[in-house]
C-alpha cells in the first residue's frame, strides 16, 4: 500500500530526524551501521516517514521523538506495540539483530517510493510469525535475523484483524 505523507508529516519527520542526530553527535555515538548510499540523517528521516505512513494508515498517535531508547516500540495502536522497520530497498528484508531485539508485537516493513513523499508499506508480521520463518544471515557485520518481504503479509490484514477485534 502506497501512502503519501502531508508537508506537515515530511517537516516532523525531518525535524525529528535533525533533533536525533543532532543528540546523537552531541553525545558522540557513532553510527550504528555505516553506509555509503545513506547518511547518518538521511537514515533518520526516512525511518521516521515510514513511522508516518504507518500511523496514518492505522489511524495510531503520531511518532515521538526519544532520545535515549524507544524500548523496541515505535507506534502503539490501542495496546497493540508496533516497531516499524524501514528498508531502502523494495526486495529487502525485514531485519532484527536477535529475536530479542523483536520488542513489539507487531513488525511492520516501509520503503521509499520514487517520489519524495510515497512510502510503500511492504507489510507486517507478529513477532510469533517472524521467530517461525526468520533465518540467520550475515550482511558482513554478524549474522541477523530475516524474514523476506514476500512473507509478510498485506497491512490490509492487519487493520482488519485489529478493527475486528476492537468489536469482539
Amino acid at each position: 500500500m502506497k501512502v503519501r505523507l502531508s508537508k506537515r508529516d515530511m517537516l516532523e519527520a525531518e525535524l525529528m530526524a535533525r533533533d536525533t542526530v543532532f543528540m546523537l553527535e552531541k553525545l558522540s555515538v557513532s553510527p550504528r551501521l555505516e553506509n555509503k548510499n545513506q547518511s547518518r540523517l538521511d537514515a533518520n528521516i526516512f525511518g521516521f516517514m515510514a513511522e508516518f505512513a504507518v500511523c496514518r494508515v492505522l489511524g495510531a498517535e503520531p511518532p515521538r521523538l526519544n532520545f535515549a531508547t524507544d524500548g523496541g516500540v515505535d507506534l502503539w495502536l490501542g495496546d497493540v506495540t508496533i516497531d516499524v522497520k524501514y528498508t531502502s530497498r523494495k526486495t529487502s528484508k525485514l531485519i532484527f539483530d536477535s529475536v530479542d531485539k523483536f520488542k513489539s508485537q507487531v513488525a511492520i516493513l516501509v520503503t521509499a517510493t520514487d517520489n519524495m513523499d510515497v512510502m510503500e508499506i511492504l507489510g507486517w508480521c507478529s513477532k510469533g510469525r517472524f521467530i517461525e520463518d526468520s533465518y540467520g544471515k550475515d550482511f558482513g557485520y554478524g549474522e541477523r535475523l530475516v524474514m523476506d518481504a514476500d512473507k509478510l503479509q498485506p497491512i490490509e490484514q492487519f487493520w482488519l484483524k485489529y478493527t475486528q477485534s476492537k468489536f469482539l
